[in-house]
């Protein structure tokens, strides 16, 4: 897990627990208000949650952020941070919430439209229930936060879960479920496709293709800056990335993220079960899935206020 020193956050002093229950309600009307005319913008938010909270949730992401090898985890994340920002600005003219607050509610209420274009059914909502409170930041000379490595194994993986969200292997299994929205961009991550097929809905799918799929793994780039991924037999592009491949498949990438060994012949993962579990039953997905969220999206930096209540 790599380390390096980036420009990153101190908490400004004011968090922004100080608006009301029905200016809540004009929050997240704004929200599914951009999600309305922009969908696709619902795996923007919720990807861009994921990146935020690591080290704390703030509204501070460092889109130049660069790891010893050149990649950028935080690339591609431009554009949902330039919407989510622009419409903070005219929000806080009558209402006091943070940036960090308006991110944290934008895509919650995107996991909420992406379960609804999977059920189409409002009585499945995931009702997560919020706290607020999130101080925004500038930016400080400080040790960067660390990212997951697309390329590494299971124990990368896990460890990578649990040094920075403290999940244990079964919530890690179930938080790369989001996987499900959204795809993977050559001019962001290298990589390149979708997951699954309905890339807006909020459900199973990942799991069902991760273990029920025949993969076979890939370069997308060049051979001096490597893309491996795996993609699934057949005439659509979907994709696994090493860091989705491994919950079910033992792999053992090399430094490059290259897997030699035969899927077939590669034993089955130590969270097999979980992924099985989550392939077979939805609503017990979505209820870890949504226990993991949560505890994601109220992890602070240190020495951030308590979260409350509204």
């Amino acid at each position: 897990m790599l380390r390096i020193i980036v420009p990153v956050l101190l908490l400004i002093g004011t968090a922004s627990a100080l608006f009301t229950a029905s200016e809540l309600e004009v929050v997240k009307r704004l929200c599914n208000n951009i999600l309305d005319r922009k969908p696709v913008l619902i795996a923007g938010f919720v990807r861009l949650i994921f990146h935020d909270c690591v080290g704390g949730c703030n509204g501070c992401v460092d889109l130049n952020l660069e790891d010893s090898n050149g990649d950028q985890p935080n690339a591609g994340l431009g554009s949902s941070i330039a919407v989510l920002n622009r419409r903070h600005d005219e929000l806080r003219q009558t209402v006091n919430i943070s940036k960090a607050d308006f991110w944290a509610t934008c895509a919650v209420e995107a996991l909420e439209k992406a379960r609804f274009l999977a059920t189409n059914d409002t009585s499945k909502s995931l009702n997560i229930p919020m706290l607020y409170g999130r101080a925004d930041c500038r930016p400080m000379l400080t040790v960067a936060d660390r990212f997951p490595d697309p390329h590494a194994g299971l124990n990368k993986t896990l460890e990578w879960c649990d040094n920075t969200f403290n999940f244990n292997s079964t919530w890690c299994v179930a938080i790369l479920g989001a996987h499900t929205l959204g795809q993977a961009r050559p001019s962001a991550s290298g990589f390149r496709g979708p997951w699954v097929a309905d890339a807006r809905h909020l459900d199973n799918a990942y799991f069902q293709d991760l273990r029920d799929k025949r993969w076979l793994q890939v370069n997308r780039r060049t051979v001096t800056d490597p893309r491996w991924q795996f993609e699934a037999e057949g005439p659509s592009v979907f994709m696994m990335l090493n860091a989705d491949m491994c919950l079910f498949r033992d792999i053992q990438p090399d430094s490059a993220g290259r897997v030699v060994d035969p899927l077939d012949a590669t034993p089955k993962s130590s969270t097999k079960d979980d992924v099985d579990t989550f392939a077979d039953n939805n609503e017990e997905w979505i209820r870890v899935f949504k226990a993991a969220f949560k505890s994601m999206i109220e992890t602070l930096p240190d020495g951030a206020a308590p979260l409350q209540s509204i």
